[in-house]
């Protein structure tokens, strides 16, 4: 049987295939999900997908581009959620969807999240969060023409971010996340917040 990395050798697997740079990147959210950073290596990539390093270089530039390209992407799955949240019912719909969708990424993949969190921590967070800031204070806007909003929609926006980010931080650190204590604590986390930044009753 010949593999894909002999194909590759052989010179016929198109370096510029749209599937071959999907499976890099969906290799890569895997391994950086399941082992971290340290089993995220170029060398297991590779090997998860069945090509050589050259591939991986034409793509992504190196092994650090490939990373934050999965980082990205995984922040914009689950960044979606306000947006299908906010399409569907408004603002603040979309926070709160937004808001129990990041909880439930911090449950589900407690690596990929500290992962995430340490890229923001260094200064380098994912590329789409500004755009999503600068679409939720657009978003809040509507509240604050109305006088329902106890800040700016940009200062809201951000302390909103804050706390999102408070919340998976805290999710990240215990070891028992996710019993009922502690759900109950994460909900009354975000009522709280809610409740100092609007002026409007609870959805």
């Amino acid at each position: 049987m010949t593999t894909a990395s002999q194909l590759e050798r052989k010179g016929r697997i198109d370096p510029d295939n749209g599937d071959i740079k999907q499976d890099l990147l969906r290799a890569a959210m895997h391994l950086l999900s399941t082992k971290g950073r340290d089993g995220a290596t170029m060398r297991a990539i590779c090997a998860e997908v069945g090509v050589t390093p050259p591939t991986l270089y034409h793509h992504y530039g190196d092994l650090q581009g490939l990373h934050k390209a999965a980082i990205d992407e995984t922040y914009l799955q689950v960044a979606e959620a306000y947006h299908d949240g906010t399409e569907e019912k408004g603002p603040l719909k979309g926070i709160r969807d937004g808001w129990a969708t990041f909880l439930k990424f911090a449950y589900s993949e407690p690596n990929m999240c500290r992962i995430v969190i340490q890229q923001i921590m260094a200064g380098e967070p994912p590329s789409l969060v500004a755009d999503t800031l600068r679409g939720l204070a657009d978003d809040l806007a509507q509240f604050h023409a109305q006088g329902l909003l106890k800040y700016p929609p940009r200062e809201t926006a951000q302390l909103l971010w804050m706390g999102a980010l408070g919340s998976l931080t805290y999710t990240v650190s215990r070891e028992e996340a996710g019993d009922t204590q502690d759900l109950a604590l994460q909900r009354a986390m975000l009522e709280i917040t809610l409740a100092a930044l609007f002026n409007v009753e609870k959805e």
